[in-house]
């Protein structure tokens, strides 16, 4: 495993392994959801990829990508994390309580922008602030206040 992957997962680990999904939705066209652990801290991420999920969908409903995700988030919102991982080629996985999977890829939409980041919602200035992106290459830029000089 590379050293920013390894960095990237333990501060994901550190945040959301036993947060629950506290709210989803849009935020400026972009779909996110919302985590709270039990240090009332938040953490948001934001999500510019494709998802998979152990969700199927009957073909008759003939819903939308984004319809699919929304019913999706419905159904992890208030279900706590029980896995977070992510890999050498910035895929995260996120498993849930109620046995939910979700899988975001590490291609964004578009060429030349991030597939996935998670944020405190804490200042990257402040204890407890942090930011991992997943970068359009496959790596990952890491902000994490507590590592900073």
């Amino acid at each position: 495993m590379k050293p920013d992957t390894s960095a990237a997962n333990a501060l994901l680990q550190q945040a959301l392994m036993g947060a629950a999904v506290e709210s989803f939705g849009l935020y400026h066209q972009i779909p996110m959801l919302e985590f709270r652990n039990d240090r009332t801290q938040d953490h948001r991420l934001y999500i510019d990829t494709e998802m998979s999920s152990n969700v199927g969908f009957d073909p008759a409903l003939a819903l939308t990508e984004d319809e699919k995700m929304l019913v999706i988030f419905n159904r992890i919102n208030l279900r706590y994390v029980t896995r977070v991982a992510c890999d050498d080629h910035a895929n995260l996985l996120l498993e849930f309580d109620n046995g939910m999977h979700l899988r975001f890829t590490g291609t964004p939409q578009e060429a030349t922008s991030e597939p996935w980041q998670v944020a405190s919602r804490t200042s990257l200035n402040e204890p407890g602030g942090y930011m991992v992106i997943a970068t359009y290459d496959g790596g990952y830029a890491i902000w994490d206040a507590a590592a900073a000089p």
